[in-house]
């Protein structure tokens, strides 16, 4: 735990130094989601009764999916940093500190998230609250769950991110493999449109990815519509998570034999 809240600190403390680069962020945040929420407002006015839900669901649905890009993207950092530190040769830094790697990345990527959320995703909350008409979870339960499936989605997102990362020790670069996990994230996941509104075909392909437990199982919990399966949304994000942790330690034992210095 004392690591864990040292790198807390430590992210706190790289906010409070470039405070300019967090209010950027905040801003364009705030703006992304009164851009989606008009956007949404605008189709329902033309169509109410196109998409299957309520306007309030659909808005509050894409405004918590600008809301939480910045939080569940401090999961994405640790596979720039892994590339990084195998392009400039120093890795082999990290992997003679006390600490087991793996949870030395994840300890990494948990402060950053903590931090997130009391600096970014707050006060984005607070603004769409405010200001937006965005809609609260129907119950406190369903705020609890909402909040340990966001948790989930984050883990699962550093497991995918983290491979990725390690991926780098195999290739050296890994810029073309990024491009295309960005593109597939923000199109897999449901953070822009809900899965449900996909051509059958598509979704059930989609289905079959870890993606959709990132954004769209915690925001369909969020707005209600899944409080008839609630157990079997939490249980997906389990299942993912357990297969992609295995899927970690099975690739890192392969992976660090093919360690190499690379640079000064």
């Amino acid at each position: 735990m004392r690591v864990i809240w040292a790198f807390i600190r430590a992210a706190f403390h790289n906010t409070y130094i470039y405070r300019l680069d967090f209010w950027v962020r905040l801003i364009s945040a705030c703006i992304m989601m009164y851009a989606t929420y008009s956007l949404w407002d605008i189709l329902y006015a033309q169509n109410p009764d196109a998409f299957g839900m309520s306007r309030e669901q659909m808005t509050t649905y894409g405004v918590l999916g600008m809301m939480l890009a910045p939080l569940l993207d401090s999961a994405v950092f640790v596979q720039f940093y892994i590339s990084e530190q195998v392009r400039s040769g120093v890795l082999e830094l990290d992997l003679m500190k006390p600490l087991n790697f793996i949870f030395h990345m994840f300890s990494r990527q948990l402060g950053m998230f903590f931090v997130q959320f009391l600096f970014q995703a707050l006060p984005a909350f607070l603004f769409a609250y405010f200001f937006l008409e965005f809609g609260l979870p129907a119950t406190p339960w369903l705020a609890l769950v909402f909040l340990f499936s966001l948790f989930l989605g984050f883990l699962i997102f550093f497991a995918v991110s983290l491979l990725i990362g390690m991926l780098s020790i195999v290739t050296l670069r890994i810029d073309s493999y990024t491009w295309a996990y960005f593109s597939l994230i923000r199109f897999a996941s449901g953070q822009f449109v809900p899965l449900w509104m996909f051509p059958p075909l598509l979704a059930a392909v989609v289905s079959f990815l870890p993606f959709q437990a990132v954004y769209f199982v915690p925001m369909s919990i969020y707005i209600g519509a899944g409080q008839g399966e609630l157990t079997t949304l939490i249980l997906s994000q389990v299942a993912w998570l357990v297969g992609l942790y295995l899927t970690v330690q099975l690739f890192w034992l392969r992976v660090q034999r093919r360690i190499t210095v690379q640079g000064g």
